[in-house]
């Protein structure tokens, strides 16, 4: 027989791993947003969120009580799950949507200055190899 001790700690827990899901949900579909891939890698994609979705929730269920399942089980992944969409997943995009702009933008001005340098470098070879030409044709 399992504790109720042990029951409401299984479901706070679980309440816990669904306000996680809704969160690693929102930074999936920001980034599928951000990015607009095609549809195989969404599908690989979505394979690789249900993947991870599922492990998070058998360790939490594992730690919390074994592995065992209940209904409260799913009861509190949905709790948690609606807890986090009333209260927190709009301010959540915002903020993940922000953040992927902000690395967008970094990534831009690195692949810029690499450039750039990448140019630079080209120009003084290619003036070296003007002028080593111009002085042994001669």
């Amino acid at each position: 027989m399992v504790s109720l001790r042990l029951q409401f700690f299984t479901f706070l827990n679980m309440v816990i791993i669904g306000i996680l899901v809704g969160v690693i949900f929102d930074f999936y579909r920001v980034l599928r947003w951000q990015t607009n891939p095609k549809k195989f890698t969404t599908d690989v994609f979505d394979l690789l969120f249900a993947i991870i979705v599922t492990i998070i929730i058998f360790i939490a269920l594992v730690y919390s009580n074994g592995g065992v399942i209940r209904i409260y089980v799913f009861l509190g992944v949905i709790l948690g799950q609606i807890i986090y969409y009333w209260l927190f997943s709009y301010y959540i995009i915002l903020v993940f949507a922000k953040f992927i702009e902000f690395i967008y933008f970094i990534f831009c001005k690195i692949k810029d200055f690499t450039l750039s340098i990448y140019n630079n470098i080209k120009k003084i070879i290619i003036r070296m190899r003007n002028w080593i030409k111009i002085r042994f044709e001669k």
